[in-house]
């Protein structure tokens, strides 16, 4: 915030989850073309806002930073001389798709903001309530080296619930226990018009949508701002 050097919030945005089923379908991809092609996304795996931000709905804002060109730009620099770990190529650094998962259900930030779309809901299965609790280290200790350290790409879809799966077993438990009581919303954000196209490898230029920084802080204030506060403008009048 310029006005008072306070930080309004936060995102961070992580390599994407390998075997994401939600998100295969609705893409349409192959196998060969997610390999060639997940290199382009990336998911916002921690966004919003810190109080008091979060009080006049702070985390639209925030959401809608990651379409600022910037992160775009920032995407391109850190990673277009550099050769991918999975494929062993040097691929265009475009960051062309952002995704995210609601921690409970669906999530008010996405409600109604440009440009974020609800998908559809994953099956109900974490391992965030098992590893965030300190239970990672018993896992470790009872599951046998090579198969702990089975993490390379093509051995296997999401290597911390494989591990976890084999650690419950060798200490008696069900893997039911991996399954929660509540499904996750997903949610995309493409930065590009022809997205689908070019993660299915039927175009290698993006076309991207133009999005303007001004713009859209512009459409948060307008959206959001704006009305709530004449709204509290007339509350006081009226109690005047």
């Amino acid at each position: 915030d310029r006005y008072n050097d306070k930080l309004i919030g936060i995102f961070g945005l992580s390599d994407p989850i390998i075997g994401l089923g939600i998100r295969d379908r609705f893409i349409g991809w192959t196998k060969e073309q997610k390999l060639q092609r997940l290199y382009n996304c990336m998911t916002a795996y921690i966004l919003g806002s810190v109080p008091p931000y979060n009080l006049v709905l702070g985390s639209k804002l925030i959401a809608l930073c990651l379409m600022f060109p910037e992160v775009r730009k920032a995407f391109h620099d850190k990673y277009k001389d550099r050769v991918s770990l999975i494929s062993g190529q040097n691929k265009k650094a475009h960051l062309i798709y952002i995704d995210t998962l609601g921690a409970f259900g669906k999530s008010a930030i996405y409600t109604r903001l440009m440009n974020w779309k609800f998908i559809d809901y994953t099956k109900g299965q974490s391992h965030l309530h098992i590893t965030a609790n300190g239970s990672w280290e018993l896992i470790k200790q009872v599951v046998p080296d090579y198969i702990f350290d089975s993490y390379k790409f093509g051995q296997g879809a999401n290597w911390k619930m494989r591990i976890l799966k084999i650690g419950l077993r060798e200490l008696g438990f069900s893997e039911d226990i991996l399954s929660i009581g509540w499904q996750r919303g997903y949610y995309n954000c493409p930065l590009a018009n022809n997205w689908q196209e070019y993660l299915l490898g039927k175009s290698n230029k993006p076309i991207w949508k133009n999005f303007k920084k001004s713009e859209l802080v512009e459409y948060w204030k307008n959206r959001w701002i704006i009305p709530r506060l004449e709204k509290l403008e007339n509350n006081l009048d009226d109690f005047n």
